[in-house]
């Protein structure tokens, strides 16, 4: 059965993504040589002064959670089985902070 929305085959794009690994690829990929590079961090930085000048802050913080988010999965989250009382206690701290910060932005503060 397919179903179609748009002209888009469904079954085919989601069969690429699994057979592609994507999240496994994405877990492999370190952040901060990412964003040492001068080809991503040139357009993510006139991005991000894009977002700030054109007010579209709730749009930058969302984004740059997402990346705090992305950062302490890699570099937080227990490897090979060791379990340490730091990161855990310093992944837990960056949730609780980005979630703090997304619900200032989205809920409480007026524009």
């Amino acid at each position: 059965m397919t179903f179609k929305i748009f002209n888009i085959q469904w079954d085919q794009l989601v069969e690429a993504i699994r057979s592609e690994n994507i999240i496994r690829q994405l877990s492999n990929t370190d952040p901060v040589g990412i964003f040492s590079d001068p080809h991503y961090l040139i357009p993510a930085a006139i991005i991000g002064l894009a977002l700030f000048f054109l007010k579209f802050r709730k749009t930058l913080v969302f984004l740059l959670g997402c990346l705090v988010f992305w950062y302490a999965c890699v570099h937080q989250l227990p490897k090979n089985g060791e379990l340490k009382l730091h990161d855990i206690a310093s992944f837990g701290t960056t949730c609780v902070l980005v979630l703090g910060t997304w619900i200032y932005f989205f809920f409480i503060r007026e524009d």
